[in-house]
């Protein structure tokens, strides 16, 4: 019986050997290839989650916006409505009863609207300016991406 002395231990043949350890180096560098493969797709997702972030943020902004915009709005209806109401009301009335001329009436009746309109419309400007265009929570986490991503980088690339 001609058996050979590899199978007979139960060994491989110094060529089996040689092939297995070149595949061994192949599957690292596929495994390799493949998590470098697997972080860019994470970042892109990372990239793509952060847009949606700031796309959000942005719409709250325009939300309060929106807001702002619509008590100035209402403010200069009030105004308005009650300029007139109150000029043809009071104007009378205060001519009536203290017996003033009617110009002074008017006089006075417009200078009530003109401070009432006033406080309005900047309270309305105060509630504008309170709008900050920069998404400050997008901001925070791109900045805690990047640091994580220096992080997972092997240490000869950082």
């Amino acid at each position: 019986m001609a058996t050979d002395m590899y199978a007979q231990e139960g060994n491989l043949k110094p060529q089996d050997r040689l092939g297995q350890a070149a595949e061994t180096v192949k599957d690292e560098s596929q495994s390799v290839a493949h998590l470098l493969g697997e972080l860019v797709a994470d970042a892109q997702h990372l990239v793509r989650k952060e847009f949606e972030l700031a796309r959000t943020e942005v719409r709250q902004e325009i939300n309060k916006a929106q807001q702002g915009a619509i008590s100035l709005g209402i403010g200069v209806g009030v105004l308005a409505m009650g300029g007139i109401m109150l000029l043809l009301m009071l104007v009378y009335l205060l001519a009536d009863v203290f017996t003033l001329e009617l110009w002074i009436s008017y006089l006075i009746v417009g200078a009530v609207l003109a401070i009432i309109g006033t406080i309005l419309l900047l309270t309305g400007r105060s509630r504008l300016q309170q709008i900050d265009p920069k998404p400050e929570a997008t901001i925070d986490e791109v900045r805690k991406d990047a640091q994580w991503l220096k992080e997972q980088m092997p240490s000869g690339k950082k």
